[in-house]
């Protein structure tokens, strides 16, 4: 009778730990910007977009090649490799320059890496758009904002 106690106390003990590591103490996934060459300014994906390219992850990052122009379009919904619906759970995010072969030549120090956030918009009678911006570079490049592109 006592072996069936403790073999039951055992187990739950066990459910809890696998769920408070499922639920609680999720990691969330990296994220890296590849940068063209000396880009400085603002990134922003547009989410939802039909047609696009799906976002993947993979070896836990996403992995965010950015062109000239600094917009990103994707099919992924604007949650896409969050934790929960509260958080992305980013665990490290990271960006590049790269040369025109897409190769890293660079890694941005993380002063250069500023301010990001999420936002949505909507044109009255059409679908409500997400999108996400991050912004690189120096202070004076931050303080110029973001201006949000429409599709």
């Amino acid at each position: 009778m006592l072996k069936t106690k403790i073999g039951i106390a055992v187990l739950v003990l066990i459910f809890l730990g696998v769920m408070y590591k499922f639920l609680v103490n999720q990691e969330g996934v990296d994220q890296t910007y590849l940068l063209p060459s000396g880009f400085e300014g603002c990134v922003v994906i547009h989410y939802n977009v039909d047609g696009a390219k799906p976002l993947k992850i993979e070896n836990n990052e996403i992995v965010y090649k950015v062109p000239e122009s600094g917009i990103l379009y994707t099919s992924s919904p604007s949650d896409f490799g969050w934790v929960n619906e509260k958080h992305s759970g980013a665990y490290q995010l990271r960006a590049f320059y790269v040369d025109e072969k897409g190769e890293k030549i660079e890694e941005l120090p993380q002063e250069k890496i500023r301010f990001g956030a999420n936002g949505a918009s909507q044109e009255e009678g059409k679908p409500e758009k997400h999108y996400f911006y991050q912004i690189f570079g120096s202070e004076e490049i931050e303080n110029k904002g973001c201006p949000v592109l429409s599709l």
